[in-house]
């Protein structure tokens, strides 16, 4: 699906699919790429307009402004980004508010309401931290790294 346009002021968009309505599955994230890395967002609501349009409201997508940030983004289900996961494996994860090295990404793991990294330390233990758009601070491709604002006595 494709994001075509923002729709009222609640944060709704019109989408392009080719899907049946009894195909969405409300109950699972949809992914958005910010900065070549999935963003689990949950659908609030879906209602088809004609054949292959749609009316999509996503949740933390509460305004206009929040839904014209997302125009023309392709959305994934959980299914259609496996081979994308494994992108994820082998970036290094810091702290933003001290720029250290946390960890590398060992793997993507898709918990509903929840997906984390799952993220190996120095001493070789393993912690799993969320991936949520609002803790992602910056994502350098180049240099293979993510920027984490790392909740407080997680690491």
């Amino acid at each position: 699906m494709r994001i075509l346009k923002s729709y009222g002021t609640q944060g709704g968009v019109i989408v392009s699919t080719a899907y049946a309505p009894e195909d969405i599955k409300t109950s699972e994230p949809v992914f958005i790429y910010f900065d070549e890395l999935p963003v689990p967002f949950f659908i609030e609501e879906f209602k088809p307009k004609g054949t292959s349009k749609a009316f999509l409201k996503l949740e933390d997508i509460d305004s206009l402004e929040a839904a014209d940030e997302i125009v023309g983004k392709d959305l994934f289900f959980g299914n259609e980004n496996s081979d994308d996961d494994e992108k994820l494996s082998g970036l290094e994860i810091y702290d933003y508010a001290t720029k250290k090295l946390v960890g590398t990404v060992i793997d993507y793991v898709d918990i509903p309401s929840n997906p984390c990294l799952d993220v190996l330390l120095p001493n070789n233990e393993t912690i799993l931290i969320p991936c949520h758009e609002d803790l992602i601070k910056k994502i350098d491709n180049k240099k293979g790294s993510i920027y984490i604002d790392i909740p407080k006595g997680l690491v």
